[in-house]
């Protein structure tokens, strides 16, 4: 039996006011003047407006009804995301600055909020890595080696010869470079500190420093499952991409080395701290970490350093040895180097947890979040009732942002937010929150007693896409005098909550999984709930480590982005994406179940097209629009594709079903010819192009011209001149 939708009024205010006059003649037939200006029309006009209230309201009944239902089924549309982003503060104060935790940072009309304290010092920073490179096979570049090595005290059998390679620091510029610490002669990145006109190096000794650090998180290569190695394949494993954060080495460089009195010095000894055996000994200081939002340099945040209380400086430029920092080749930033800290794994650390690009190093860094944090509310009294809903002064609520303590008598307690009540026992003091409309609810779990207060300390609230401000947006810290701010990076992870619709549409599956991952569809369903995901594929029984042999108990779900500005044809997740959908599905999937979450894999394809131009068509803007909609059609991404899901996994690509789409566009008289052609064969055309099942199309190439369509690869070239143009000097009085 179908059900059948409520028939609900939505007339407007002039239609209910036409509606009345209308009826006049019938009711009132000596009711002549119908114009604004009589009195009975101003009633009129009065009722129609006090209908069209009544209507509005009696017409939000369905939505209440639905909201009131999805809280009844225990499914929570997923809610406002805030964006974050890492700020940069700078002072030209000698004693510094402080910022406080909670501090307001403004970017036209959208606010953040500093997460953490940062005290901002009069410092500059520069980074940079050991990139490995062989000399010149010259006679100039074998003695400009040779001195390096007489420079260094090594044998050319141990050496490795490098250039320094500076991190930009804009991180956005066109000729912006990046180090990857992985690929680096010491597997290091070394971080010089740098002095300002105002500096006192003094006044920093056992102070801290806050050194913001941004990754390069895209998939630097394209990934082909068919050769990815089984080390390749464990990147991509669930419990790789979510494990807890890898050791780390912080250390304070204390200047050349030095050898001991009485002892012979040289080249291969063993740098540290004292090491016997009386080999130039370089002294470094380990660094206590204070805190680290990085997570161990695997993702963008701060990290925060104590220094010593007799911190030394540097007197004079390194030389770049064993065991010292790379020389600067800017003479100006190596005279301002005041202290080198050098970052590094430790010696048994997995290889698999190698610091790689490192796009941006700055200093005095902080991260913000889009929103604001609520001052502490009362929210009531308890009641004993398992339904008691209290109210929020302000909403959207930051999920996980909440500190809610009931009054008991044996004082104030604090409660557990919780996403649901599922595995709440009778005793437990959980708590939900409706993150869209601001309200806390208390269910079979414990529940606040008659008279017992109940209060939120604090919260944030706000989020949603407008938070995804640009770099440099961020541009003034209100309330803080004598500091600059800029977001060197663009702020990202903001999202809009989901519409009412939307959540109505997925309580089928949501009721059917239970917020558990069981079969294929699971998988796919709960990683589309991750912000930031477009599609998401789940490819059961396939190993990443060998994809053509079934596994069992193993699930690959390939995840696509909502878009990717570098490669829009073909868009690849970063990192950070493919660890957020890793954590989110780690938690539900069968304890059974190998999880990895892999990049899509694409197979770069060709085409040309010709097509004949109906007259009274402009030419170009056929060709442009053939061109639009074969790129449409071929886009992995929904809307786009043969069936608005983007297109098909593995689906073969054909001649004959392109040739269909082109000649479906307005003025197109007919195809001329459309070629196909794979990179592996440029120059062949194909009437098809089959893919293996975890495979897309990538639109490498396409050209759509009038007429005979040119060779696949190539572009119309413009016509040579008869003669060679030579330009006659200009004459002279």
């Amino acid at each position: 039996m179908a059900l059948i939708s409520p028939i609900l009024d939505n007339r407007s205010y002039e239609q209910l006011r036409d509606e009345l006059i209308r009826r006049i003649p019938v009711y009132a037939p000596e009711w002549t003047n119908h114009n604004e200006s009589d009195p009975g029309i101003a009633l009129v006009e009065l009722f129609a407006y006090l209908g069209e209230s009544l209507l509005y309201r009696f017409n939000q009944i369905p939505d209440a009804a639905r909201i009131e239902f999805l809280r009844m089924l225990g499914v929570r549309p997923r809610p406002a995301q805030s964006a974050l982003t890492l700020l940069a503060v700078s002072t030209e104060r000698a004693e510094g600055v402080q910022i406080l935790q909670g501090s307001e940072a403004a970017a036209g009309a959208v606010s953040f909020q500093t997460q953490d304290e940062v005290y901002a010092w009069p410092l500059d920073l520069v980074a940079a890595g050991k990139t490995p490179e062989d000399p010149a096979d010259t006679k100039t570049g074998h003695d400009s080696s040779e001195d390096a090595l007489a420079r260094a005290k090594a044998k050319k059998a141990t050496a490795q010869f490098y250039r320094t390679t500076v991190v930009s620091a804009d991180p956005l510029a066109a000729d912006a470079v990046s180090v990857d610490v992985s690929a680096q002669a010491d597997r290091s990145l070394w971080i010089a500190l740098l002095r300002k006109d105002t500096t006192d190096v003094e006044k920093l000794a056992g102070r801290t420093l806050f050194i913001g650090v941004a990754f390069d998180e895209t998939i630097a290569e394209p990934v082909q499952l068919e050769a990815l190695k089984a080390d390749g394949a464990a990147a991509f494993r669930s419990d790789g991409l979510t494990s807890s954060p890898p050791p780390m080495l912080w250390r304070l460089w204390n200047g050349p080395p030095k050898t001991p009195a009485g002892s012979k010095g040289g080249a291969g000894g063993k740098g540290g701290n004292g090491s016997p055996g009386g080999a130039e000994t370089p002294a470094f200081q380990e660094l206590q970490v204070l805190g680290d939002t990085t997570k161990g340099l695997v993702s963008s945040g701060v990290v925060k350093l104590a220094l010593p209380a007799g911190l030394p400086t540097v007197t004079a430029p390194s030389s770049g040895g064993q065991d010292s920092p790379p020389p600067l080749e800017d003479t100006k930033l190596a005279q301002n180097v005041i202290a080198w800290i050098q970052v590094c794994r430790p010696e048994n650390a997995d290889a698999n947890d190698s610091i790689h690009r490192v796009r941006w190093v700055g200093i005095n860094a902080v991260q913000a979040i889009a929103s604001r944090t609520a001052a502490a509310e009362l929210l009531g009294n308890g009641t004993g009732d398992g339904d008691q809903q209290l109210p929020l002064n302000h909403h959207p609520v930051v999920p996980g942002s909440m500190v809610l303590e009931v009054e008991e008598p044996a004082g104030w307690t604090s409660w557990l937010e919780v996403e649901n009540f599922s595995g709440s026992g009778a005793g437990d003091r959980h708590y939900l929150v409706d993150y869209d409309h601001g309200s806390v609810s208390f269910g079979r779990a414990r529940v606040p007693q008659i008279g017992e207060r109940i209060r939120v300390l604090a919260y944030q609230y706000g989020g949603g896409s407008a938070g995804n401000v640009a770099a440099g947006a961020v541009s003034a810290l209100p309330g803080t005098a004598g500091v600059k701010v800029a977001n060197p990076l663009p702020a990202a992870g903001g999202a809009d909550g989901v519409r009412i619709d939307e959540a109505m549409d997925a309580i089928p599956a949501e009721v059917h999984r239970h917020d558990r991952a069981v079969i294929g569809a699971d998988f796919r369903d709960l990683a589309l709930q991750v912000s930031g995901v477009q599609r998401a594929e789940t490819l059961p029984l396939l190993h990443p480590d060998n994809p053509t042999v079934p596994a069992a108990g193993v699930v690959s779900v390939m995840v696509f982005p909502e878009f990717d500005l570098r490669n829009p044809a073909a868009p690849m997740p970063d990192l950070g994406l493919l660890r957020r959908v890793a954590r989110y599905l780690d938690a539900r999937r069968l304890v059974t179940t190998e999880l990895y979450v892999i990049p899509p894999e694409y197979v770069r394809i060709s085409v040309s097209v010709g097509v004949q131009v109906r007259a009274g068509y402009q030419v170009d803007a056929v060709r442009r629009w053939v061109e639009l909609i074969l790129r449409q059609y071929l886009a992995p991404l929904p809307p786009y594709g043969p069936d608005g899901g983007g297109w098909p996994l593995g689906r073969t690509i054909r001649r004959a079903e392109l040739e269909a789409i082109a000649v479906q566009v307005e003025g197109v008289e007919y195809l001329e010819d459309l070629l196909l052609a794979s990179p592996d064969a440029p120059r062949t055309e194909q009437p098809r192009i089959d893919l293996l099942p975890w495979q897309l199309p990538e639109l490498a190439a396409i050209t759509v011209v009038s007429g005979t369509p040119l060779p696949v690869g190539t572009e119309y070239a413009p016509a040579p001149a008869p003669k060679v143009p030579v330009p006659l000097p200009p004459e002279v009085c």
